[in-house]
């Protein structure tokens, strides 16, 4: 019988790694970064349960860091196994490792490294990177593939481009790992594909004690014309890989709903959203048709993309309303901070996150309401305006995850919970055992056969 070790995303919602061993082979079910808190993000350095050179593959289910962030380390410290994974994933992999690897040295070099990195050295570096990317091999969906006595499977999962949970089935077993599970309805990307049976699932439980709001649109609009109100510039932390392309489809269409929305000038100030933007572009089948109003992209008006850093300084003299979108959307690096450090004291500007933020983050501690905030060595009081939109999560909410699960029918399998913080997997275990589920957390570095 094959055997499942939780290594990551388990008791915390990020560095997901499953480790799966079974008739001498092992692998991971992904392989991503620890963020957040201190404590957290230490977690990275913990010795893995097996050596990298004993591992055989590692099979992705999609391009966000905390799935694919430990990659470049992996191989530099001995694993020469292929990379599974989807090929626009392959894409996104390669756009947010690379990303990462920048970041982490501009850190350094700025002398963040005690603020944002822990005093840490860089966590990989971009020889690593290139090593990693390497070993990618792409596997579309619905076709299988074997690793050492396992077939595997892709389908769909509707969280990000490229996204796909797992089946696998070993030694006539079933066994599921959603990854994370986009929601249902979404404007830009299909509905998650139903399960077929299963024996284990291992399930992401992000939003488990929690539902969506029903409205994302009218939160989005009145938070946007409230900046409006206010009279200064309108800030939105945004992760580069889907919420920006989300947000991006949602304003054109209050721009063209709502006239006091409709002239406001949209910055991207991300070179890697503008590339997550050509992957959209290149895998037309992985995604819906979005408007493309007079070849506004994502059908959005007034849109204006920032490359250069000279590009991004010039947000620097905006006053009057205008929409900045900037990653990362839980401010943990890259160009949003800036403009955090800029806005965070101005009055008259609002701050929209839109979406999860992770516990120990900069954008948690914001939207929890903490001043002052420290960025860049600066103490800042903050006086902007502070909206939190969790409509625009890419994750499904508790009745996304009861809607999936139920696409089993009769089917009872055990659910292991992960990627989620210990107070909603313990909601939502509770709220599946009622339905005749065993179902529990997962718990960091336990074993269990499946």
């Amino acid at each position: 019988m094959a055997e499942l070790t939780f290594v990551g995303a388990a008791g915390t919602v990020t560095g997901s790694k499953h480790l799966v061993t079974t008739n001498g082979t092992r692998f991971f079910v992904d392989c991503g970064l620890f963020q957040g808190a201190r404590e957290i993000e230490a977690l990275n350095h913990a010795p893995l349960p097996v050596e990298p050179a004993r591992l055989d593959a590692v099979v992705v289910t999609h391009g966000h860091l905390d799935h694919v962030g430990y990659l470049p380390k992996l191989v530099r410290d001995g694993f020469r196994g292929p990379i599974y994974c989807t090929a626009p994933t392959s894409d996104v992999i390669e756009i947010v490792l690379e990303d990462a690897a920048h970041l982490q040295r501009h850190m350094h070099e700025r002398g963040f490294a005690q603020e944002r990195c822990h005093g840490l050295a860089p966590f990989f570096t971009d020889d690593d990177v290139r090593a990693a990317l390497a070993q990618r091999k792409t596997v579309p969906l619905e076709s299988d593939f074997n690793v050492g006595g396992a077939t595997l499977r892709y389908r769909n999962a509707g969280h990000i481009i490229g996204s796909a949970y797992v089946e696998m089935v070993c030694d006539g077993r079933r066994t599921i790992f959603s990854g994370d599970l986009g929601h249902y309805d979404s404007a830009l990307l299909e509905d998650p594909q139903p399960l077929r049976s299963a024996d284990t699932l291992v399930c992401e439980a992000t939003y488990g004690n929690r539902d969506h709001p029903d409205d994302a649109m009218g939160e989005l609009r009145a938070a946007l014309l409230a900046g409006v109100e206010r009279g200064g510039p309108i800030v939105v932390p945004a992760f580069a890989v889907e919420r920006t392309q989300d947000l991006l489809v949602a304003i054109g269409q209050l721009q063209r709903e709502e006239p006091r929305i409709a002239p406001l000038p949209v910055h991207v100030d991300s070179p890697m959203a503008i590339e997550v933007d050509a992957v959209f572009a290149r895998f037309p089948q992985w995604h819906k048709p979005f408007p493309q109003d007079g070849g506004a992209p994502f059908g959005c008006r007034n849109l204006n993309l920032h490359v250069t850093m000279a590009e991004s300084q010039a947000l620097n003299d905006l006053d009057s309303p205008a929409i900045v979108i900037a990653s990362s959307g839980m401010a943990t690096g890259g160009r949003i901070l800036y403009h955090l450090h800029r806005n965070l004291p101005n009055p008259r500007a609002t701050i929209v996150f839109a979406g999860y933020e992770v516990h120990g983050t900069l954008g948690r501690l914001i939207v929890d309401g903490v001043t002052p905030i420290r960025i860049f060595g600066d103490r800042l009081d903050v006086r902007a305006k502070i909206v939190h939109l969790a409509g625009f999560s890419a994750h499904a909410d508790r009745r996304g995850l009861l809607r999936w699960i139920g696409t089993l029918g009769a089917a009872r399998p055990n659910v292991y919970l992960v990627h989620a913080e210990p107070g909603s997997a313990q909601a939502f275990a509770a709220l599946l055992r009622e339905r005749g589920f065993e179902a529990a957390a997962a718990q960091r570095g336990e074993s269990r056969p499946i």
